[in-house]
Protein backbone atom coordinates (compact mmCIF):
# COMPACT_ATOMS: atom_id res chain seq x y z
CA UNK A 1 0.00 0.00 0.00
CA UNK A 2 2.62 2.32 0.69
CA UNK A 3 4.88 1.27 -1.92
CA UNK A 4 2.39 2.17 -4.55
CA UNK A 5 0.91 5.19 -2.86
CA UNK A 6 4.62 6.48 -3.30
CA UNK A 7 5.12 5.34 -6.79
CA UNK A 8 1.90 7.43 -7.92
CA UNK A 9 3.48 10.57 -6.12
CA UNK A 10 6.98 10.01 -7.79
CA UNK A 11 4.99 9.62 -11.16
CA UNK A 12 2.67 12.32 -10.44
CA UNK A 13 5.82 14.86 -9.59
CA UNK A 14 7.69 13.62 -13.01
CA UNK A 15 5.11 14.15 -15.03
CA UNK A 16 4.12 17.68 -13.99
CA UNK A 17 7.99 18.68 -14.10
CA UNK A 18 7.25 17.92 -17.97
CA UNK A 19 5.48 20.73 -18.45
CA UNK A 20 3.63 21.31 -21.80
CA UNK A 21 5.73 18.87 -23.11
CA UNK A 22 3.14 15.78 -22.91
CA UNK A 23 0.39 18.07 -23.61
CA UNK A 24 1.84 18.34 -27.22
CA UNK A 25 3.18 15.08 -27.84
CA UNK A 26 1.84 12.87 -30.02
CA UNK A 27 1.00 10.45 -27.03
CA UNK A 28 -1.68 12.92 -26.01
CA UNK A 29 -4.65 11.00 -27.97
CA UNK A 30 -6.12 14.90 -28.27
CA UNK A 31 -3.26 15.37 -30.61
CA UNK A 32 -3.74 12.17 -33.13
CA UNK A 33 -6.02 14.57 -35.40
CA UNK A 34 -4.28 18.40 -35.77
CA UNK A 35 -4.72 20.65 -38.38
CA UNK A 36 -5.90 20.35 -41.64
CA UNK A 37 -4.52 21.29 -45.06
CA UNK A 38 -6.53 21.85 -48.18
CA UNK A 39 -5.46 21.39 -51.95
CA UNK A 40 -7.30 21.38 -55.36
CA UNK A 41 -8.91 18.86 -57.26
CA UNK A 42 -7.45 17.87 -60.35
CA UNK A 43 -9.37 18.13 -63.79
CA UNK A 44 -9.63 16.56 -67.15
CA UNK A 45 -11.54 16.84 -70.14
CA UNK A 46 -13.84 14.25 -71.45
CA UNK A 47 -13.79 13.25 -75.35
CA UNK A 48 -16.37 15.99 -76.36
CA UNK A 49 -14.09 18.34 -75.03
CA UNK A 50 -16.33 19.06 -71.92
CA UNK A 51 -13.81 19.63 -68.42
CA UNK A 52 -14.29 16.79 -65.81
CA UNK A 53 -13.31 16.51 -62.56
CA UNK A 54 -10.82 13.57 -61.80
CA UNK A 55 -10.21 12.15 -58.15
CA UNK A 56 -6.60 11.14 -57.54
CA UNK A 57 -7.79 9.24 -54.75
CA UNK A 58 -10.50 7.51 -56.20
CA UNK A 59 -9.38 7.22 -59.81
CA UNK A 60 -10.74 7.88 -63.22
CA UNK A 61 -12.99 4.78 -63.62
CA UNK A 62 -14.11 4.70 -59.86
CA UNK A 63 -14.80 8.26 -59.69
CA UNK A 64 -18.81 7.79 -59.95
CA UNK A 65 -19.10 4.73 -58.12
CA UNK A 66 -20.04 5.47 -54.62
CA UNK A 67 -21.59 3.24 -52.07
CA UNK A 68 -25.29 2.28 -53.12
CA UNK A 69 -26.96 2.48 -50.15
CA UNK A 70 -25.08 5.90 -49.15
CA UNK A 71 -26.55 7.26 -52.46
CA UNK A 72 -30.13 6.25 -51.71
CA UNK A 73 -32.80 6.64 -49.10
CA UNK A 74 -35.94 5.18 -48.24
CA UNK A 75 -39.32 7.20 -48.68
CA UNK A 76 -42.43 6.01 -47.07
CA UNK A 77 -45.10 6.36 -50.27
CA UNK A 78 -49.58 5.50 -49.95
CA UNK A 79 -52.17 6.43 -48.18
CA UNK A 80 -50.75 4.46 -44.66
CA UNK A 81 -47.56 4.60 -45.76
CA UNK A 82 -47.11 0.90 -45.74
CA UNK A 83 -45.01 0.66 -48.93
CA UNK A 84 -41.10 1.61 -48.91
CA UNK A 85 -39.89 2.90 -52.13
CA UNK A 86 -36.15 3.42 -52.93
CA UNK A 87 -35.50 6.90 -53.69
CA UNK A 88 -32.00 7.76 -54.97
CA UNK A 89 -30.46 10.86 -53.37
CA UNK A 90 -29.83 13.38 -55.49
CA UNK A 91 -26.91 15.73 -54.14
CA UNK A 92 -23.82 16.79 -55.49
CA UNK A 93 -20.44 17.65 -54.46
CA UNK A 94 -20.26 20.53 -52.36
CA UNK A 95 -18.02 23.50 -54.02
CA UNK A 96 -15.55 23.61 -51.18
CA UNK A 97 -14.26 22.52 -47.71
CA UNK A 98 -13.20 25.38 -45.43
CA UNK A 99 -12.47 23.16 -42.22
CA UNK A 100 -12.26 19.81 -40.93
CA UNK A 101 -11.52 18.63 -37.58
CA UNK A 102 -11.64 15.84 -35.73
CA UNK A 103 -13.33 15.07 -31.92
CA UNK A 104 -12.20 12.84 -29.27
CA UNK A 105 -14.97 10.82 -27.81
CA UNK A 106 -15.55 8.36 -25.32
CA UNK A 107 -16.15 5.59 -27.98
CA UNK A 108 -14.45 6.87 -30.90
CA UNK A 109 -14.15 10.47 -32.86
CA UNK A 110 -16.79 12.68 -34.66
CA UNK A 111 -15.77 14.02 -38.13
CA UNK A 112 -16.74 17.77 -38.23
CA UNK A 113 -16.67 19.57 -41.82
CA UNK A 114 -18.00 23.16 -42.52
CA UNK A 115 -17.84 23.57 -46.38
CA UNK A 116 -19.65 26.66 -48.91
CA UNK A 117 -22.04 25.27 -51.35
CA UNK A 118 -22.00 27.26 -54.81
CA UNK A 119 -25.32 28.86 -54.43
CA UNK A 120 -27.62 29.63 -51.28
CA UNK A 121 -30.45 27.12 -50.40
CA UNK A 122 -28.41 24.20 -50.01
CA UNK A 123 -29.93 21.29 -48.09
CA UNK A 124 -29.76 17.57 -47.18
CA UNK A 125 -26.27 17.87 -46.10
CA UNK A 126 -24.56 14.23 -46.12
CA UNK A 127 -21.01 13.87 -45.64
CA UNK A 128 -20.60 9.96 -46.76
CA UNK A 129 -18.02 7.82 -46.90
CA UNK A 130 -16.61 6.04 -49.60
CA UNK A 131 -15.43 2.73 -49.83
CA UNK A 132 -18.33 1.34 -47.76
CA UNK A 133 -16.97 3.29 -44.85
CA UNK A 134 -13.87 1.49 -44.31
CA UNK A 135 -10.45 3.00 -44.30
CA UNK A 136 -8.52 1.94 -47.25
CA UNK A 137 -4.41 1.69 -46.69
CA UNK A 138 -5.26 3.81 -43.01
CA UNK A 139 -6.86 6.45 -45.22
CA UNK A 140 -10.77 7.30 -44.66
CA UNK A 141 -11.80 9.83 -47.59
CA UNK A 142 -15.59 11.69 -47.53
CA UNK A 143 -17.83 13.17 -49.59
CA UNK A 144 -18.97 16.49 -48.84
CA UNK A 145 -22.71 16.45 -50.83
CA UNK A 146 -26.12 18.38 -50.37
CA UNK A 147 -28.72 18.97 -52.00
CA UNK A 148 -28.15 22.22 -53.98
CA UNK A 149 -30.46 24.46 -55.82
CA UNK A 150 -29.62 26.23 -59.53
CA UNK A 151 -32.26 29.10 -59.25
CA UNK A 152 -31.04 30.33 -56.09
CA UNK A 153 -28.48 33.86 -55.60
CA UNK A 154 -24.90 33.00 -55.06
CA UNK A 155 -25.11 35.40 -51.74
CA UNK A 156 -21.85 35.89 -49.31
CA UNK A 157 -19.86 32.86 -48.09
CA UNK A 158 -21.60 33.15 -45.01
CA UNK A 159 -24.78 32.59 -46.50
CA UNK A 160 -23.55 29.49 -48.06
CA UNK A 161 -22.02 27.55 -45.02
CA UNK A 162 -23.14 24.71 -44.36
CA UNK A 163 -22.09 21.65 -42.00
CA UNK A 164 -22.10 18.01 -41.49
CA UNK A 165 -20.50 15.31 -39.21
CA UNK A 166 -19.90 11.58 -39.06
CA UNK A 167 -19.09 9.22 -35.97
CA UNK A 168 -16.20 6.71 -35.77
CA UNK A 169 -16.04 3.88 -33.64
CA UNK A 170 -12.99 3.57 -31.90
CA UNK A 171 -12.19 0.14 -33.51
CA UNK A 172 -12.27 1.89 -37.13
CA UNK A 173 -10.73 4.98 -35.89
CA UNK A 174 -7.59 2.47 -34.82
CA UNK A 175 -7.26 1.75 -38.81
CA UNK A 176 -7.14 5.47 -39.66
CA UNK A 177 -4.12 8.09 -40.37
CA UNK A 178 -5.12 10.22 -42.44
CA UNK A 179 -8.48 11.47 -42.96
CA UNK A 180 -9.80 13.11 -46.03
CA UNK A 181 -13.29 15.04 -47.25
CA UNK A 182 -13.59 15.33 -50.96
CA UNK A 183 -15.33 18.68 -52.62
CA UNK A 184 -16.06 19.87 -55.88
CA UNK A 185 -12.49 22.38 -55.88
CA UNK A 186 -10.62 21.05 -53.16
CA UNK A 187 -9.72 17.93 -50.56
CA UNK A 188 -9.18 18.93 -46.77
CA UNK A 189 -6.71 16.44 -45.25
CA UNK A 190 -6.31 15.94 -41.78
CA UNK A 191 -3.34 13.04 -40.30
CA UNK A 192 -2.82 11.44 -37.23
Amino acid sequence: MRFSFVFLLVSLMLLTACGGSLRESRINPANWFGHSTSRAVETGTTADGKEKEINPLIGEKKQSQLVAANRSAVQKTGILRRRLKQVPYEGTRVDQVTALAVEPTSTGAIVQVTGLSGRQGAFDVRLLPIDEAQPKDGVMSYELLAVQPINTPQGPPRTREIQAAAALDSDTLQKIRIIRVIARRNIQTTRR
